[in-house]
């Protein structure tokens, strides 16, 4: 009777060596299993809806289930990053952050509701695109050494616009100033629609806007772009340098876009992301559609995504402080 005990005994743990006695109902489901939802900080129709859009369509074909835009709009963008850094870190729930939402804003708010640099998981990098350097076309200026000039000539003669305090184009503004040894005045708007509008109707001299604000009006003659501020010439803007070119190597500002998902989310779920993140960026159609809008697809590796996020949160946090600028 010992012995038929002991043997019993034997076989049971054998089988769980084996993995026999295991129940189908531990097995871990491969990911993904149901549907993805990206978080949009933004209103619909902007650059970032359209981008996670585009990239949205073509991870649901390689990924073979739905994939969801949700957008949740305020704050410049907290509002949507705070929803995300909150949600379990189970790949399901991601966010296309703006390169101010993860190294801008934590200088500019007091109060965010999660650490950018602590409570996201890189994918990687989706896209990025230089700011122009414009003035209005009946504006005497044309060249960047001739606004350069024409600062140091008058003081706080040349009126630039924004589309609000604490924006990327704003911080540019600062930028230049810093870069230049000028003096400027900042006017910030209410969005970029009416920061363009200044232009156009010579409310202001000019502004450092981004291509999607700016591209009809220069097209259309009625803004003039100076130069590109960032590390190589536009194609829809052949014949107008960049900055370096210009004289103002310093004078960088690239606007750029990543896809990350709430911190602790398992390596394996990043690693897949990462993988068919970078293949939709080689499809024609994704590629087509960023070209539209002046993005260039730029896929990378989640760390090479978190170094540029602290790179960036270093260069733009002393321009933020030297500027005084804080938001609530």
């Amino acid at each position: 009777m010992m012995q038929r005990r002991q043997l019993t005994r034997l076989a049971f743990a054998l089988a769980a060596t084996l993995g026999l006695g295991s129940t189908p109902a531990l097995a871990q489901p491969a990911y993904p299993n149901k549907p993805l939802t990206i978080v949009v900080p933004f209103v619909p129709g902007g650059p970032v809806d359209v981008m996670a859009r585009t990239l949205g369509d073509a991870l649901t074909k390689s990924l073979n289930v739905p994939v969801v835009i949700d957008n949740r709009a305020g704050a410049g963008g907290n509002i949507g990053s705070q929803y995300v850094a909150k949600a379990p870190a189970d790949g399901y729930t991601l966010l296309m952050a703006t390169g101010s939402i993860l190294s801008i804003n934590e200088s500019l708010y007091p109060r965010l509701g999660f650490e950018p640099g602590k409570d996201f998981a890189p994918v990687s990098l989706v896209g990025d695109m230089p700011l122009i350097v414009t003035v209005n076309a009946s504006v005497p200026v044309k060249n960047v050494a001739d606004l350069v000039a024409q600062a140091k000539a008058r003081p706080d003669s040349l009126l630039l616009s924004s589309p609000g305090n604490g924006t990327t184009p704003h911080l540019a503004t600062e930028l230049l100033k810093r870069e230049a040894g000028v003096t400027l005045v900042h006017v910030p708007y209410k969005g970029g629609a009416e920061s363009a509008t200044a232009i156009l109707s010579n409310q202001v001299t000019g502004g450092i806007e981004s291509p999607p604000a700016v591209l009809p009006h220069i097209r259309a003659g009625k803004m003039r772009a100076l130069a590109i501020a960032g590390p190589e010439r536009l194609d829809s803007l052949p014949d107008v340098p960049t900055t370096t070119e210009a004289g103002l190597p310093g004078l960088q500002i690239v606007s750029w876009f990543g896809l990350v998902a709430p911190a602790g989310t398992p390596a394996a779920v990043i690693d897949k992301l990462n993988k068919e993140t970078l293949a939709a960026l080689k499809t024609d159609e994704v590629k087509a559609r960023f070209e539209r809008l002046s993005i260039r697809p730029m896929g990378s590796t989640p760390t090479a995504l978190a170094t540029l996020a602290q790179q960036d949160r270093l260069k733009w946090g002393q321009i933020v402080k030297a500027s005084g600028v804080r938001l609530d």
